[in-house]
């Protein structure tokens, strides 16, 4: 039961007639499939050695996960090797029976060369009508100056198939949009490690419609173009740039807006929110992960906080447990951080206010504490402060519940302000 799949799929094999003790086998193909739906995708093709009755109950599955990696038992993938881990992913596919909910490839860069990686979208788009297929390449070495080195080129309209609503990528270079054309069927859409020209991300993005999740970990060719993400039926997204001028966004819809870095040069630049709908304004809610030691986060967050048109229903701030080192002369409250923890202007601005502000990860850090203060003190939160502690040991537990205590004796902005810990 130890084989790959390349010696498993197509081989013949001898299979016992199932044994009257044997209640699995029994089973209703329905129950099976739910059986399958437990393991791993090996697992699952290596039942068919179990007997007659399992030869084909793997092949009604309603996702496969194909890792070249795993299939070929390697991590390292010489050519030859490469290429019949490559032929088993092509005959999993191929023996596959019926629509496919779900598939999830993980392949190297050579695929993409021989145009084995669009043979595989064209068959799980158009014969097995996937609804949400996630690409990977993990090729060695692919990447350079936070730039994917393997190309992702596909024919027009590779992912317009209606049946198709979610789709990620990961670790691609993009020289064209054109495979995104007419995607008006992609809700969701998820893009890691993807490199190209803001004018590419751009014209992709006009293309895709529907979309109510985007999630974009992107890097720019040129630092000279803005990215422009319009569309009014986005509910969440996530940004994370590099080598970009600047963000514009317009969407009405907006209920979540999650930042992960936008990049050294994106301190200077705006991110606009140019939306005209008073529920963008009333309802919307951003997550934002800083590092309270980190000048370049900080200053960030006030940014995006700032631009935000009126108030917020709510702000979840998560706090990085893995702080910026610093050298063992500095205090928590470095030099390069007293300007800022000093100032006593409101923040992020005397305009904006939230509803609800989450501080999660909370260890009672007089970073933490001075940001939660001022958020207090300032006005910065109308209703509820809700703080979720880093840990639950007992010590800090009692730590932070004395920080918590000291927060709720502070004069507040607005008088019927409530704090609580979660």
């Amino acid at each position: 039961m130890d084989k790959s799949i390349s010696s498993t799929i197509g081989e013949k094999v001898h299979v016992e007639v199932v044994s009257t003790d044997d209640y699995i086998s029994k089973l209703s193909n329905d129950l099976l499939l739910e059986i399958l739906s437990k393991l791993s995708t090996e697992e699952v093709i290596r039942t068919s050695l179990l007997s007659e009755r399992w030869v084909n109950v793997w092949k009604k599955i309603s996702h496969l996960c194909l890792d070249m990696r795993r299939i070929a038992k390697t991590t390292t993938l010489l050519p030859g090797v490469s290429h019949q881990a490559a032929k088993s992913v092509t005959k999993v596919i191929e023996e596959h029976c019926g629509d496919l909910e779900r598939c999830t490839i993980y392949h190297d860069s050579r695929q993409c060369e021989n145009g084995m990686l669009e043979s595989w979208i064209q068959s799980l788009v158009n014969m097995k009508h996937i609804k949400d297929l996630t690409l990977e390449n993990f090729s060695p070495g692919s990447k350079s100056n936070n730039r994917s080195n393997v190309t992702l080129d596909l024919p027009p309209r590779s992912f317009s198939h209606p049946d198709l609503t979610s789709l990620s990528l990961s670790q691609y270079n993009l020289k064209a949009a054109h495979a995104f054309y007419d995607c008006c069927n992609l809700k969701n859409l998820k893009l890691i490690g993807i490199s190209a020209e803001v004018e590419v991300f751009n014209a992709f993005l006009v293309s895709c419609t529907s979309l109510e999740v985007l999630a974009l970990e992107i890097s720019c060719h040129r630092k000279d173009g803005v990215l422009k993400i319009d569309n009014h039926n986005l509910t969440f997204l996530y940004l994370s740039c590099s080598r970009i001028k600047g963000v514009e966004v317009s969407s009405p819809s907006l209920d979540i807006l999650s930042i992960g870095s936008l990049g050294e040069a994106s301190i200077g630049h705006e991110i606009m929110m140019n939306g005209s709908n008073d529920g963008m304004k009333m309802f919307a809610s951003m997550s934002v992960s800083v590092d309270l030691t980190n000048e370049k986060e900080l200053e960030m967050l006030k940014q995006v906080l700032v631009a935000w048109p009126g108030d917020m229903q709510e702000v979840e701030i998560l706090f990085k447990s893995n702080n910026a080192v610093r050298k063992e002369s500095e205090s928590s409250l470095g030099n390069t951080q007293n300007t800022f923890w000093e100032d006593t202007k409101p923040f992020p601005g005397a305009q904006f206010r939230a509803y609800t502000v989450w501080l999660s990860n909370f260890s009672g850090s007089t970073e933490e504490f001075v940001l939660a203060s001022r958020m207090i003190m300032q006005g910065t939160v109308a209703r509820c402060m809700m703080i979720r502690p880093s840990s639950v040991s007992p010590a800090k537990k009692l730590e932070i519940e004395a920080a918590i205590a000291n927060l709720k004796e502070l004069p507040k902005g607005h008088e019927n302000l409530h704090i609580m810990m979660f």
